[in-house]
């Protein structure tokens, strides 16, 4: 079988592996727009739904968000919706959500969202605070967040957010004292935190070990997948390479991140290697893609959705509300390696010149 065959087959594997999550996603949603899912939980349906072609039920829930969940400023409500992230990736279901509402063409409440996201990130170093602003005990500071409010900034078009994260990324990985075995990910301001002090959930945020099983495996790949595109949106060749190297952490990680039994915290290395093939056309990212694809095909459960790391639906939780985000999030990542995988014959050319 040729390579161009197998990847006709693979796309067709996929876009049925996506129609048959969509409808399971769809059975959980209300006439209302209700997500059926805890709050802390639904904020990826928008962009999921979107994606996968269900605008109409993406609107729905989106009007709900904004019935049920946001305030006149582009916040969370106090009460309920905050209440899951006042402390901790405070920002990561705003930006979340301020993408889906751009693909719904809602730019109102996509820019309204993105504007308050300022709030939310360190103007000096670019990184995402922890916290909610009325609620900030410290000036943590973390990666996933930062990618994502970063790519929420190419989204909107508002470059300035987008242009902070790349500079915390870029002052994170220049701080590593222990690289490829450990990737710390978090900094107090621009001062790398290193020490967990025993706390073994702490630990668990803010490094990932590479020699270890059962860790937060997804960090270089969402550094990944905004670093490439922001060097697409940039023309920065300072930043292709810097997402080459945070990617590159994930191939020689190892074998145990992949272990989806226990783990499917792997997961947004796909949206890396998708984001890197798009942007050079470079084979051993076209294979990350392939292996991916793969992977989720062999996770999907028989009902279309899929579960949460086994390791920490064992800490107990919603499973349901778990499996609609988890479901969610995974669609988007298939919809992504399709585009990769399925989009051949792309004309390579020098992106737009420095937009800093």
């Amino acid at each position: 079988m040729t390579n161009e065959t197998h990847d006709k087959t693979t796309v067709l594997a996929l876009e049925l592996a996506v129609e048959s999550g969509s409808n399971w996603l769809l059975r959980h949603i209300g006439p209302d727009g209700h997500p059926g899912t805890e709050h802390g939980h639904y904020y990826r349906l928008p962009w999921s739904l979107a994606l996968t072609g269900h605008r109409q039920q993406a609107a729905a829930v989106l009007s709900w968000v904004e019935r049920e969940a946001l305030d006149d400023a582009g916040d969370l409500r106090s009460g309920e919706p905050r209440a899951p992230f006042e402390t901790r990736w405070s920002s990561y279901p705003l930006a979340i959500l301020a993408t889906g509402a751009w693909h719904l063409e809602r730019y109102d409440t996509a820019l309204l969202i993105a504007n308050r996201l300022h709030a939310y990130q360190d103007p000096e170093s670019g990184g995402a605070f922890a916290g909610h602003p009325d609620h900030r005990a410290n000036a943590r500071q973390d990666l996933f967040p930062t990618a994502q409010i970063g790519m929420t900034g190419l989204t909107t078009g508002t470059l300035d957010l987008a242009h902070g994260a790349y500079r915390w990324l870029q002052l994170v990985f220049d701080s590593q004292p222990e690289l490829p075995t450990r990737l710390y990910t978090a900094t107090s301001g621009t001062r790398l935190l290193t020490d967990a002090a025993g706390d073994q959930q702490l630990a668990w945020e803010i490094v990932t070990d590479f020699t270890k099983p059962r860790q937060a495996f997804y960090n270089p790949g969402i550094a990944a997948a905004f670093l490439g595109r922001y060097y697409m949106a940039t023309g920065r060749t300072d930043a292709l390479a810097l997402a080459r190297k945070y990617l590159d952490l994930t191939v020689s990680g190892g074998e145990p991140q992949f272990d989806w039994t226990d783990s499917v915290q792997v997961c947004k290395f796909a949206w890396g290697a998708a984001a890197l093939y798009d942007a050079t056309g470079e084979e051993q990212y076209l294979g990350h893609a392939r292996r991916m694809g793969a992977w989720f095909l062999e996770c999907q459960e028989d009902t279309g959705s899929w579960s949460n790391s086994p390791f920490l639906m064992e800490r107990g939780g919603d499973a349901d509300s778990t499996r609609i985000e988890v479901t969610a999030e995974f669609l988007q990542h298939l919809v992504t390696l399709i585009a990769a995988i399925g989009g051949t014959g792309r004309r390579f050319k020098d992106p737009p010149g420095d937009q800093r």
